[in-house]
């Protein structure tokens, strides 16, 4: 009888697919739980962020309407001041009393013209944490660069683009108002009247962090001109040019066919800002 040989199987080191699969499925797992992990830290810390910065714009924005109101309590009456606590926004707080410049003339915008006003104003500037742009936002106010109404605010208190960073500044612009008073030498008579708040008697001031602030008003200066027209006239125009920005208004004149007189008083509103510390 033949043997019959058994065919042996040779021994196998290769491990099955079964057994690799397993440990390379569990480290898929394991780095897309990571990526997602990441991922959500990362939205999560943008949106802490930019929560944080909408934080410190709006208590910017309430720091400087609460600075606003404090510098309207103590205008136009000379020796009065208050004493401001500003809080840490994070970002740079600056008076510039040698800005905003700001030019005033009267004209008929024909043969008669006559600059009557040319000095900076000054204004405050607080730099905003980095963020989404602006484009020129008024918490107060508006763009006009004088008004004629008495129940238009004087105040700009707006969000603008500074040299490097957004900021939200404070300044004035002029108003300016007729009105007819009487008759002299058969001419009527005019009142014009042109007011003005400066802050070009301040300190400069440039603080980070908390600090004081004392706000005061220090003088109430009036200035008058006197112009006989020797014809009739229906109006005149204050024309400005305040830091750049053009504008005017035109008065209303009461004449005659002998002309008018014409009584132009600027009245200017110097407010100082110190530092006091803290």
């Amino acid at each position: 009888m033949g043997k019959h040989k058994r065919k042996l199987k040779p021994l196998s080191w290769v491990p099955s697919q079964r057994a690799i699969a397993l440990p390379v499925t569990f480290l898929m797992l394991f780095v897309s739980l990571i990526i997602l992990i990441s991922a959500t830290y990362y939205f999560s810390m943008m949106r802490i962020s930019a929560k944080t910065q909408e934080l410190k714009v709006s208590g910017v924005e309430q720091g400087m309407l609460s600075l606003e109101k404090v510098a309207g309590f103590v205008a136009w009456s000379p020796g009065t001041y208050q004493i401001y606590e500003f809080g840490d926004f994070g970002g740079e707080f600056k008076v510039l009393p040698m800005a905003k410049e700001l030019m005033l003339n009267l004209t008929d915008k024909s043969s008669f013209y006559d600059v009557f006003y040319d000095s900076p104003i000054g204004k405050v500037a607080y730099e905003l944490p980095q963020s989404e742009a602006y484009d020129n936002v008024f918490l107060k106010g508006d763009n006009r660069a004088v008004v004629n109404q008495s129940s238009s605010t004087m105040t700009q208190l707006a969000i603008t683009q500074g040299s490097e960073h957004y900021e939200i500044t404070l300044s004035y612009r002029p108003l300016a108002g007729s009105t007819a008073t009487g008759e002299s030498g058969g001419k009527p008579v005019n009142s014009l009247r042109v007011y003005i708040v400066s802050l070009n008697s301040s300190e400069s001031i440039t603080r980070l962090g908390n600090f004081r602030l004392k706000v005061s008003c220090t003088n109430v200066e009036s200035n008058w001109r006197s112009y006989d027209f020797p014809s009739m006239i229906t109006s005149l125009t204050v024309k400005t040019e305040l830091d750049g920005v053009s504008g005017e208004v035109a008065l209303p004149i009461s004449s005659n066919a002998l002309g008018a007189i014409v009584n132009l008083e600027t009245i200017i509103c110097s407010l100082r800002m110190e530092d006091v510390g803290w």
